[in-house]
């Protein structure tokens, strides 16, 4: 996976986060306009935020936060105007700006504040982007029309994370529409308001006339935004999402590398390249037999050569990766890489024979300790960029003797058969700012939901919450090494690559940004018509 999913996916990222290019007045006044167009299978998900655990486009164009950040990835105010956290961490006291409302007229006050919170905490409702608050937040005690306090059991380092993330719906819309409805009838306080839904096809979206709520520190303009709509096509094929992007058809692609040096002179396009937060890894589910024993998870950790990966696989457009936080995460520390898991295809050969995986009758292929035949389950998505990756994996655990079952499946597939525990290996990505995107994946809570691995320990669930506790960012630092070193050992997961990826932007879209974090920003661009 290039850049193109890391700036089209966005789950726990924050798109509405960095600034744009200030126009000059005559420019606005002629290119002010048009439809933005992008390409994005994986955002044909559910559109409520308590329902999906993936967030991207559709959600973003839809909703506003309390939070977000600014290039610097400092946390700025969206719908809230100034915090203030306790001594001891416990409360925080927040005041919202006075002119927000959602799409239906009603007020974003504390009252509404209040009810979307609650409702992510509450266990019962179990939506996964609020799991962070379940046992966290003990109450939202309102102080003041457009003032209130979070008090929490404990002090909580990702705090601002989860504000920034949680995505805020109309409660009266809510109740109103019931849980079924509102899936296709969805109301926010975001930019945009949902316009057609067509099946399996795409989402489109048209400019919030009310909206005039970007963060200042941002945005130049604060809106409405000047684009008259925005869709979603959910196109999965590289090759067709280049040709549209090619034909004007979409504005926004990523470049599959291995047509890199084909665009890179194409005039309508300009072309940036970043690293991502994220990182493409192969877990285990490591609730059943045999991918419950660390020797057997380790001694298949050492057949794959991440270099050869990165090549193959990403045309160099990778970095080799050895821990489970990118160097674009705050967090990652470059001196445990040595002492990780590195490519040693014969001492993955010897690791397997001492487990009793061996090459019984010498067709090149490893038998199960008892003699019988063993492939190995290995769930992907669907799409040029997983297949491509997928294949070279099962060449690297080939010349080690292990034959994979390569099963190739839609996003929501797999996402499904990952939280029931049914699955063997899997190929997954994850995009984040946030060190605590660990606790997600590896505290034992989130068994059945994030913890696709169902790898977790009474030791390891320490040293999380420790993590997540900590306030200051140097301890919190340490515990966080902690926690890398301890998932290296254990080996849940084999890390792979952080792609590094390039994207592709038509020429007659204006004002648009990409900051070190990899967001596409977008709501202060417009579409050039020429004239």
């Amino acid at each position: 996976m290039n850049l193109k999913r890391r700036l089209l996916l966005m789950a726990v990222s924050l798109l509405l986060a960095v600034g744009f290019l200030a126009p000059s007045v005559k420019a606005q006044e002629l290119k002010k306009g048009g439809i933005f167009y992008i390409a994005d299978a994986l955002s044909n998900v559910e559109l409520d935020p308590f329902i999906t655990s993936w967030h991207s486009w559709p959600h973003y164009a839809l909703y506003a936060t309390l939070l977000t950040k600014d290039k610097d990835l400092n946390y700025v105010g969206y719908l809230a105007d100034t915090w203030k956290p306790s001594e001891d961490g416990k409360t925080l006291s927040m005041t919202l700006i006075t002119n927000a409302k959602f799409s239906d007229g009603t007020p974003v006050n504390a009252e509404a504040i209040k009810w979307n919170l609650k409702r992510f905490a509450d266990k019962d409702i179990a939506a996964p982007i609020g799991a962070d608050l379940v046992g966290l937040l003990e109450d939202v005690v309102v102080t003041g029309e457009f003032s209130f306090d979070l008090k929490l059991a404990s002090a909580y380092a990702p705090l601002y994370n989860v504000l920034a993330s949680i995505e805020i719906v109309s409660p009266t819309a809510y109740e109103k529409e019931g849980v079924e409805n509102f899936k296709t009838h969805p109301v926010g306080a975001g930019p945009f308001i949902l316009k057609a839904i067509n099946t399996n096809t795409s989402y489109e979206f048209e400019r919030n006339p009310d909206f005039a709520w970007a963060p200042s520190e941002n945005y130049t303009n604060a809106g409405p935004v000047n684009l008259d709509g925005f869709t979603v096509k959910f196109i999965e094929d590289e090759q067709t999402i280049l040709a549209a992007l090619e034909a004007g058809e979409i504005q926004f692609s990523g470049i599959p590398t291995q047509n890199l040096a084909d665009v890179q002179n194409n005039p309508d396009l300009t072309l940036k390249n970043v690293m991502e937060t994220g990182i493409r890894y192969i877990g285990f589910n490591t609730s059943k037999a045999p991918w419950d024993n660390k020797d057997l998870r380790r001694a298949m950790s050492y057949a794959i050569n991440k270099e050869e990966f990165a090549t193959l696989a990403w045309n160099d457009q990778a970095v080799p990766l050895y821990q489970p936080l990118p160097p674009t995460i705050w967090g990652h520390n470059p001196d445990l890489d040595k002492d990780s898991i590195h490519y040693d295809l014969e001492k993955a050969k010897s690791s397997l024979d001492a487990l009793g995986y061996k090459d019984v009758d010498g067709d090149g292929i490893r038998e199960q300790p008892d003699g019988s035949k063993w492939i190995v389950p290995f769930a992907t998505v669907t799409g040029d960029e997983w297949k491509r990756q997928a294949e070279v994996i099962e060449s690297q655990f080939r010349d080690a003797g292990i034959q994979l079952e390569i099963s190739s499946m839609e996003m929501p597939a797999i996402r499904e058969l990952t939280t029931t525990g049914k699955h063997d290996l899997f190929l997954l990505l994850y995009g984040s700012t946030e060190p605590s995107i660990l606790r997600y994946f590896f505290d034992s809570a989130r068994k059945g939901g994030s913890n696709r691995a169902w790898f977790s320990t009474p030791e390891l669930d320490a040293l999380l919450a420790k993590a997540d506790a900590d306030l200051n960012p140097e301890t919190r630092y340490k515990t966080i090494t902690e926690i890398s070193k301890y998932v290296i050992d254990e080996a849940p997961w084999i890390f792979l690559v952080v792609p590094n990826g390039t994207v592709g932007v038509r020429n007659e879209m204006k004002n648009w940004q990409i900051f070190p974090q990899g967001d596409f920003m977008y709501l202060n661009s417009w579409i050039e018509s020429g004239g």
